[in-house]
Protein backbone atom coordinates (compact mmCIF):
# COMPACT_ATOMS: atom_id res chain seq x y z
CA UNK A 1 0.00 0.00 0.00
CA UNK A 2 1.34 3.10 -0.91
CA UNK A 3 2.07 5.85 2.01
CA UNK A 4 -0.01 8.68 0.52
CA UNK A 5 1.72 11.22 3.28
CA UNK A 6 5.15 10.32 2.94
CA UNK A 7 5.54 10.36 -0.40
CA UNK A 8 3.16 12.96 -1.85
CA UNK A 9 5.27 16.28 -3.39
CA UNK A 10 6.20 18.99 -0.75
CA UNK A 11 4.26 22.65 -1.50
CA UNK A 12 6.05 25.43 -3.73
CA UNK A 13 6.23 29.02 -3.75
CA UNK A 14 4.29 30.58 -5.86
CA UNK A 15 6.85 31.66 -8.03
CA UNK A 16 7.94 28.27 -8.61
CA UNK A 17 4.70 27.57 -9.80
CA UNK A 18 4.84 30.35 -11.77
CA UNK A 19 7.54 29.42 -13.57
CA UNK A 20 6.35 25.90 -14.09
CA UNK A 21 2.97 27.34 -15.73
CA UNK A 22 4.47 29.90 -17.53
CA UNK A 23 2.36 32.40 -15.98
CA UNK A 24 2.63 35.20 -13.51
CA UNK A 25 2.34 34.92 -9.64
CA UNK A 26 -1.31 36.91 -9.49
CA UNK A 27 -2.33 33.89 -11.76
CA UNK A 28 -1.06 31.02 -9.77
CA UNK A 29 -2.67 32.61 -6.47
CA UNK A 30 -6.08 33.14 -8.82
CA UNK A 31 -5.56 29.25 -9.64
CA UNK A 32 -5.15 28.76 -5.64
CA UNK A 33 -7.99 30.47 -4.23
CA UNK A 34 -10.41 29.63 -7.14
CA UNK A 35 -9.30 25.87 -7.15
CA UNK A 36 -8.33 25.37 -3.92
CA UNK A 37 -4.83 23.80 -4.89
CA UNK A 38 -2.90 25.97 -2.13
CA UNK A 39 -3.06 27.45 0.99
CA UNK A 40 -1.82 30.16 3.77
CA UNK A 41 -1.10 29.13 6.81
CA UNK A 42 -2.26 32.22 8.35
CA UNK A 43 -3.30 35.92 6.80
CA UNK A 44 -1.11 37.80 4.46
CA UNK A 45 1.13 34.51 4.73
CA UNK A 46 2.88 33.29 1.22
CA UNK A 47 0.81 31.08 -0.44
CA UNK A 48 1.80 27.44 -0.78
CA UNK A 49 0.72 25.65 -3.96
CA UNK A 50 0.44 21.72 -3.78
CA UNK A 51 2.68 21.06 -7.19
CA UNK A 52 -0.02 18.46 -7.91
CA UNK A 53 -3.16 20.57 -7.85
CA UNK A 54 -1.00 22.31 -9.88
CA UNK A 55 -0.66 20.11 -12.34
CA UNK A 56 -4.04 19.34 -12.99
CA UNK A 57 -4.65 22.77 -13.07
CA UNK A 58 -2.39 23.07 -15.82
CA UNK A 59 -4.12 20.06 -17.84
CA UNK A 60 -7.15 21.28 -17.52
CA UNK A 61 -8.33 18.43 -16.08
CA UNK A 62 -11.71 18.81 -14.33
CA UNK A 63 -12.33 15.64 -13.21
CA UNK A 64 -8.97 15.05 -11.68
CA UNK A 65 -9.34 18.47 -9.72
CA UNK A 66 -12.99 17.50 -8.61
CA UNK A 67 -11.67 14.02 -7.52
CA UNK A 68 -8.42 16.37 -5.40
CA UNK A 69 -11.01 18.77 -4.09
CA UNK A 70 -12.98 16.20 -2.62
CA UNK A 71 -9.65 14.40 -1.19
CA UNK A 72 -9.42 11.14 -2.61
CA UNK A 73 -5.52 11.22 -3.02
CA UNK A 74 -5.40 7.55 -3.43
CA UNK A 75 -7.49 7.74 -6.82
CA UNK A 76 -5.46 6.63 -9.68
CA UNK A 77 -6.32 10.20 -11.71
CA UNK A 78 -4.75 11.56 -9.03
CA UNK A 79 -1.67 9.29 -8.39
CA UNK A 80 -0.77 9.66 -12.02
CA UNK A 81 -0.47 13.73 -11.56
CA UNK A 82 1.32 12.87 -8.09
CA UNK A 83 4.03 10.62 -10.13
CA UNK A 84 4.69 14.08 -12.29
CA UNK A 85 5.20 16.49 -9.60
CA UNK A 86 7.68 13.52 -7.89
CA UNK A 87 9.17 13.67 -10.76
CA UNK A 88 10.00 17.38 -10.96
CA UNK A 89 10.70 17.31 -7.42
CA UNK A 90 13.38 15.17 -7.77
CA UNK A 91 14.72 16.56 -11.04
CA UNK A 92 15.33 19.84 -9.20
CA UNK A 93 16.85 18.02 -6.36
CA UNK A 94 19.27 16.95 -8.85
Amino acid sequence: MLDIQRSWPKPISVSTAATRAGVVPETIVRWCKRDAIGKQLRPKAPWRVDPVGLGIVMAGDGEALAVFQGGDFAHLKIQHYAEMARMLETRRRA
